[in-house]
């Protein structure tokens, strides 16, 4: 990795100390969002169901830590933890955050990034089987962090940030994918319930909604007409970027957002006008 791909940007220290959990970490934006905590100064906790993706996502990891000041004397195991789990399994949330801080001794943020999505389909031919998967993994998963991490943050009574990645699917009409739009408008009930509950433990929870992603797997998920006319409807003219969103819930993790809660924050180039 070069310099050029690190990261835009990021704030030296303004997480240091901080330990955060990263669920879906082998995907777009849970690396970089972790890359971008690294190098901000905290300690990442790594989550996802395959070994080969955690294996990749640690060896950029590494790189990452190169990058750091004196990056070279550093010891990667002293930032980085990988944990192999199935985030819809409560026994596996449940020892992700056990294995987070026996490894690190405490948890500030529970970055809830693991979700799926699917092509295109009319809600008349969806099927149950589809939507069901749909709902496990983008909303179960997330309230078992939300309960597991959040009971791990009370507990040690220093606070924390909790952030739900949820979509614009998740503040307007999607057609074509309504189990998913589902999935990202429950997070938002989610997301304000448990903001209002675990504020008095000086617990925040908010969510953030990405537009399209310039990944190649959005970029193939429609047919270039369709997506030149998406495209036209953004007003920044061009798709999001991981590490806008990366930016993003790096300030959400920190203390300069320390009395933000409850709140839906959209990183879609104004797609969504409120």
């Amino acid at each position: 990795m070069s310099q050029s791909q690190l990261p835009q940007d990021p704030i030296p220290n303004r997480l240091k100390g901080l330990v955060s959990i990263i669920t879906g970490a082998a995907g777009n934006i849970g690396l970089e969002s972790a890359r971008r905590y690294v190098i901000e100064g905290a300690k990442v906790v790594l989550v996802d169901i395959g070994s080969e993706g955690l294996d990749r996502a640690k060896e950029e990891m590494i790189k990452t830590i190169k990058y750091l000041p004196d990056g070279d004397t550093l010891d990667p195991d002293d930032f980085i933890l990988t944990v192999q789990a199935d985030v819809t399994s409560e026994e596996d949330v449940q020892r992700y955050v056990d294995e987070s801080i026996r490894k690190f001794g405490r948890l500030d943020i529970a970055l809830l990034c693991a979700g799926i999505s699917y092509s295109s389909t009319s809600i008349l031919d969806t099927n149950v089987e589809q939507y069901d998967k749909v709902m496990q993994v983008n909303c179960r998963s997330a309230f078992l962090g939300v309960k597991l991490c959040g009971r791990a943050m009370r507990d040690a009574g220093n606070g924390g940030s909790i952030i739900l990645v949820s979509s614009i699917a998740g503040l307007r009409a999607t057609p074509g994918l309504s189990a998913y739009s589902t999935s990202k408008f429950a997070l938002r009930g989610l997301c304000i319930t448990a903001a209002a509950e675990l504020g008095q433990h000086n617990i925040r929870v908010n969510t953030v909604h990405p537009c399209g992603v310039n990944t190649p797997m959005f970029l193939a998920s429609w047919p270039e007409e369709k997506m030149k006319s998406m495209l036209a409807t953004v007003p920044l003219g061009r798709w999001a970027e991981v590490a806008d969103v990366a930016a993003l819930v790096s300030f959400l993790g920190s203390a300069d957002a320390r009395f933000m809660t409850g709140g839906a924050l959209k990183v879609d180039g104004g797609i969504v006008m409120i």
